[in-house]
Order: C-alpha cells, then sequence, then structure tokens
C-alpha cells in the first residue's frame, strides 16, 4: 500500500524516429536516446516487473498495445500478466470529478509530479490507484468486480491470434 520504488529508462527506438509533436509532449529527443539501447536489451530488466505481475496503467489500452508491439518487432514471447486500468476505474469510483485524465487526478488528490515524465507518470497513476484501494476498501483482486464491475485483462502469448473459423459442413 505505498511506492516503494520507480524507476525509468530511456530506450532508443526501432526505428529511430521522432515526431515533433511527441517530443514536446515527453521532452524526449533524439539526442537522449542515440546511445541507449533498444527494448530487446532492456527486457530482462523490465520483464520481471511485468511478468505474473498485475500491471497498472493510466490507459492501459495504449500502454499494453505499445508493448505487444514492441515485443512483436524483436520476436520476444508475451510474458503472461494481468492489467487494470486507472482511467476506466477513476471514472466509475470518482465519477463526479470534473476530468479523468492522470494530471486532473493528481490534481483532484493532491499529487506532485511532472506530467508525461514516464517514471513521474508512473507514480501518479500508483498514487491514483492507491487512493481508490484506500476509498473503497479494496483488499483483494475481486473488489475491483465487486466494487466497478470491473476485473483485470490478460496478456499471455497467443492472446492475438483469432481461433481459426471452423469449415461449414
Amino acid at each position: 500500500n505505498k511506492v516503494v520504488k520507480t524507476e525509468e529508462f530511456l530506450i532508443k527506438p526501432n526505428p529511430f524516429e521522432f515526431n515533433e509533436y511527441n517530443v514536446k509532449i515527453h521532452g524526449i529527443t533524439p539526442e537522449m536516446v542515440f546511445t541507449k539501447p533498444t527494448f530487446d536489451k532492456y527486457w530482462p530488466e523490465i520483464k520481471p516487473y511485468i511478468d505474473g505481475n498485475l500491471v497498472i496503467a493510466h490507459n492501459t489500452s495504449f500502454d499494453i498495445t505499445a508493448l505487444k508491439r514492441v515485443l512483436k518487432l524483436y520476436n520476444i514471447e508475451y510474458p503472461t500478466f494481468e492489467h487494470l486500468c486507472t482511467v476506466q476505474l477513476s471514472r466509475k469510483a470518482y465519477p463526479d470529478l470534473p476530468g479523468h485524465k492522470l494530471n486532473e487526478l493528481a490534481e483532484a488528490f493532491n499529487i506532485g509530479f511532472s506530467h508525461h515524465n514516464a517514471e513521474d507518470d508512473a507514480y501518479a497513476c500508483a498514487m491514483v490507484m492507491l487512493n481508490i484501494i484506500k476509498d473503497f476498501s479494496i483488499k483483494k483482486i475481486g473488489d475491483f468486480k465487486k466494487h466497478f464491475d470491473i476485473s483485470p485483462a490478460k496478456v499471455f502469448e497467443g492472446c492475438d491470434e483469432t481461433p481459426a473459423k471452423k469449415e461449414r459442413k
């Protein structure tokens, strides 16, 4: 029920392309990552944080899609994990708030952070989740279903494959 560690990884993108708009948002420039390792080199260090764990993110659809794409790019097997989204949870937990963007929630809960800095965003997301856990006395994963009708989604190797259609006879 507390943040015990934060960590940030600057990763050299593949392909090495940058969009001005994105640079203005997150402040990461080509010069900052040119000499950094690519994702596949960091994966052994990152995987233990994800594999077999419950992953919490703010707007998980974006983060999980990005993770799956980079794993496919490097032909890395998907880890197995569950995930919950603080956007979805906060909308149900705090419907009267004027907004549910991370910076709006951080302001509502008096969480100091530098928006769009990955490490700070992760910290703010964790603090939003801790507020939800405290405010709704969440004790176990099943409590999210009970309180908000939200269950963790699952990621595993092959989860994106569509079963072949059965032939009609």
